[in-house]
């Protein structure tokens, strides 16, 4: 069967691999222009093409968290974004934890430090804050609190006026709304 714009998301569903062959055909350009931008640093080191394997597999084991009130080029789009963001945090983490000692020079130390480029953390930080703008107001700022400004729990509170439960509740009931969004999952 020959998969097309109208039947791709049934194909996908009925595991059709020339289902995903179509993704790649039609929306691999954009998965490529989303990780590609999102992991600019790693550009060469394989990092891209590897990331994108995953966007291709998490949408063949997602499909059916598809939501069809959303566009599929936009899920699509959320689930590079999102995935590139992870591949991105898990690198830099990476890269923090080598052993400085194994590198080849030292006084090389901070030159390539990738957390320093503002540019790329302010694109990130506004997409995250857009992302947030689908919480309430009160929640807004739990959120920015807690994963923003790095604040503990009972900090907000604090500042708020609820009890470290209440944070926690918001943290969890915001981060199930935000994943719905993200991956095209009903609201339960």
């Amino acid at each position: 069967m020959k998969v097309n714009e109208q039947n791709v998301i049934s194909q996908l569903k009925k595991r059709n691999p020339k289902a995903l062959d179509y993704i790649v055909d039609q929306y691999g350009g954009l998965i490529y222009s989303i990780v590609s931008k999102t992991l600019l640093e790693f550009k060469g080191s394989g990092r891209v093409e590897e990331c994108i394997n995953d966007v291709l597999l998490a949408i063949w084991d997602n499909i059916y968290k598809f939501n069809k009130t959303n566009s599929f080029k936009s899920w699509i789009a959320a689930i590079s974004k999102y995935k590139a963001i992870d591949y991105r945090r898990r690198l830099i983490r990476e890269l923090h934890n080598e052993d400085l000692m194994t590198l080849d020079n030292p006084s090389e130390i901070g030159k390539e430090d990738l957390t320093s480029n503002p540019v790329l953390e302010k694109e990130t930080r506004a997409e995250l804050i857009q992302l947030l703008s689908n919480l309430n107001q009160e929640d807004q700022e739990i959120f920015i609190r807690r994963y923003f400004e790095e604040e503990s729990t009972g900090e907000i509170a604090a500042h708020v006026g609820m009890n470290r439960a209440a944070v926690n509740n918001r943290l969890s009931r915001g981060r199930k709304k935000l994943k719905s969004i993200v991956f095209g999952e009903v609201n339960k």
